[in-house]
């Protein structure tokens, strides 16, 4: 019997990590919202790890939030991370990347 709870369990988790990972409704909850718009990501490929930052527009009821999924894989190794900021905030962070991304340093 400890054995049949044990794998109810387990692929009850599965089943929950499956549908966060691979379904917008899913990515949605982890942002706090309801996920309007994906826009298209930019990604990275350095030896064996590959990243992905994918930018989606969330509906958080009152607030328009800027959902940032951040993805890191590499063999046999897959992490997703949600941040969210308000619409002012996101501003602020897209003209700080254009800062750095322009930055050159005296020499």
């Amino acid at each position: 019997m400890p054995e049949g709870i044990f794998f109810i369990f387990f692929f009850a988790v599965l089943g929950w990590v499956l549908f966060v990972f691979f379904t917008k409704r899913g990515k949605g909850i982890m942002f706090g919202g309801r996920i309007i718009k994906t826009f298209d990501g930019v990604s990275a490929k350095r030896k064996i790890f590959s990243n992905k930052v994918k930018v989606h527009a969330v509906d958080g009821g009152t607030v328009r939030f800027v959902g940032l999924e951040i993805s890191t894989s590499s063999i046999g190794s897959n992490q997703m991370i949600p941040v969210t900021f308000p619409a002012s905030e996101a501003r602020q962070l897209a003209a700080l990347l254009i800062e750095a991304a322009e930055y050159q340093e005296n020499a």
